[in-house]
């Protein structure tokens, strides 16, 4: 699957100042290092063509705001309720996400490389060309997400919620799937998944199927 990248300017030398986070209505081309940005309560935030690296979200607030090509490199989104927004061609490398609220998000085009995610919310969001790959995702939710062209590599997703996400074509072969939460072993949500032997043992195992030796 091939995933856009994000299109951005030649990286200027000066960081912008995280004030603008906080006063700018519409942020683009900018770069930031190892900003903390305190926490901002903003919505319908506008950021394009640019760069974040070290910096730290933990505990904001930034509802349905649009982020355009950009990157996110070691930055922490602990626990930062981002409901409702639009990623378009978005890179999160190494990032902290755990606790994040990405709830009825639109995701396209995006990658997440090396993430810790546990206990993420992406629930009611449609994920179009999205990439996980290395992920800790111990406890996201999933639930009644729309898949288009999704990717999981060498992801931790145990105890992963995927409650009325139709999951056809979906590999988790070499993902770490154990105890998923899912409905009965003939739902909709299961069709289509590719799976390992092994895993399909352990899925019928926890949906309560017998296996005979």
């Amino acid at each position: 699957m091939e995933i856009a990248r994000p299109q951005l300017p030649a990286e200027p030398e000066t960081a912008a100042d995280p004030i603008r986070m906080h006063l700018d209505e519409e942020i683009a081309d900018a770069v930031f290092r190892g900003a903390d940005f305190g926490a901002p309560v903003r919505e319908h935030l506008s950021v394009q063509g640019c760069r974040f690296t070290g910096c730290v979200f933990a505990g904001s607030a930034l509802g349905h705001s649009q982020f355009s090509d950009v990157v996110f490199r070691n930055c922490d989104f602990s626990n930062a309720d981002l409901l409702g927004c639009s990623f378009h061609r978005v890179e999160f490398s190494d990032c902290k996400l755990t606790g994040t609220n990405l709830a009825e998000t639109t995701l396209n085009h995006l990658l997440f490389d090396r993430c810790k995610g546990e206990f993420a919310n992406f629930a009611f969001s449609r994920l179009r060309t999205v990439r996980f790959a290395g992920c800790r995702m111990r406890s996201a939710a999933f639930g009644d997400c729309r898949f288009e062209r999704v990717e999981f590599a060498q992801c931790e997703l145990a105890m992963a919620e995927f409650f009325g996400t139709r999951l056809r074509g979906v590999s988790f072969a070499d993902s770490d799937i154990r105890g998923i939460r899912v409905r009965e072993i003939d739902s909709f949500e299961l069709k289509g998944m590719k799976i390992s032997v092994l895993q399909a043992a352990e899925l019928a195992r926890l949906l309560g199927v017998e296996i005979e030796e």
